[in-house]
């Protein structure tokens, strides 16, 4: 009976080891003005307030997502980029002349997005919350 026992394998997910496993925690308090603080820029981040606090103690460094401007500028970028694929695709049935006169614009265009996107990632425009 005892051998029965020790045969049949517990079902469910395997337990995590003491590494991985979050089960410590520290109790900080603030005042309601620093509470209403965290929690409008946990907001502003798009992070719910635990994960906002976890990682502002681990890293000491939070900076504000894309905005929504430069995430439209990286979907038009990527929008040219499969542009530029399908002239390549069909180049073999164009003129040379012709895939220039579609291609050239294309590239600048493309070319003028990384150039911007670059100067604001590389000067760190992005604020830390």
């Amino acid at each position: 009976m005892n051998q029965d026992n020790q045969d049949k394998r517990k079902g469910g997910r395997p337990k995590k080891s003491s590494i991985t496993r979050k089960d410590k925690t520290i109790a900080v308090c603030f005042s309601e003005p620093e509470f209403y603080a965290i929690r409008h820029r946990a907001a502003k981040a798009n992070l719910p307030l635990s994960v906002y606090c976890h990682d502002a103690i681990l890293n000491g460094e939070i900076k504000e997502p894309l905005k929504k401007e430069e995430l439209d500028t990286l979907r038009n970028l990527s929008n040219m980029g499969n542009n530029l694929n399908q002239l390549v695709k069909t180049s073999k049935f164009l003129s040379v002349k012709r895939l220039e006169n579609m291609a050239v614009p294309l590239l600048e265009s493309i070319q003028n997005i990384i150039n911007k996107l670059s100067d604001d990632w590389k000067n760190s425009k992005r604020t830390k919350l």
